[in-house]
């Protein structure tokens, strides 16, 4: 149990305002072990409960007080059983916790598993080949990028959110590949659209 003591007297030069006429000097201030604030301020810490058990073990006498005179106004505290009420139980699970807003879960959006193939004409006689749908199959596309450029030894990137383009023209090709890398994707679930203008 720590206890301080302040020296100055009402009558002396310190604080004469703000002194109590009713107070004994030195004042002596209990101080909580639990939370290491005086004891009044132990039912607005955030786990009072350690303080009470802190309270109850050290100091019987300002446990009595503290509980019978807050038992009801704050809706944290325990009753003598160990239980909360059931209001209280409400009322917490009504509180926000800290951190701000929760994380807040999207809904997953269902979308068609299907991947296109397509040959996009660049410059003269020269292509490219768009391969969409990939990450419908949980495809890393990054992966899938650098899968395509070491495979036809050419540039590969991905463009979109789930768009990879491959320099060249491999829409005879690339449907096999996919197939023997990733098996999960079906010959059905992919089309190739031929010739396509940007």
């Amino acid at each position: 149990m720590a206890t301080t003591e302040n020296p100055e007297s009402p009558n002396g030069k310190g604080d004469s305002g703000s002194a109590d006429p009713n107070a004994t000097y030195p004042l002596k201030v209990l101080y909580c072990g639990a939370c290491s604030l005086p004891t009044e301020y132990c039912e607005y810490m955030p786990e009072p409960a350690k303080c009470r058990q802190w309270l109850e073990k050290n100091l019987p006498d300002v446990y009595a007080s503290m509980t019978v005179g807050s038992a009801g106004n704050t809706p944290k505290q325990e009753s003598a059983t160990g239980q909360a009420p059931p209001a209280a139980e409400e009322e917490e699970k009504k509180k926000q916790k800290r951190g701000g807003r929760g994380q807040i879960k999207q809904k997953k959006k269902t979308v068609q598993q299907k991947v296109t193939i397509a040959k996009i004409p660049r410059a003269k006689k020269k292509y490219v080949t768009r391969v969409c749908g990939l990450a419908t199959f949980d495809i890393d596309l990054k992966e899938a990028q650098r899968f395509f450029a070491q495979k036809f030894s050419c540039g590969a990137s991905v463009t979109a959110e789930d768009e990879i383009i491959i320099q060249g023209d491999f829409t005879d090709d690339i449907i096999d590949v996919i197939q023997e890398k990733w098996p999960e994707v079906d010959d059905n679930s992919i089309d190739d659209l031929g010739e396509v203008k940007k």
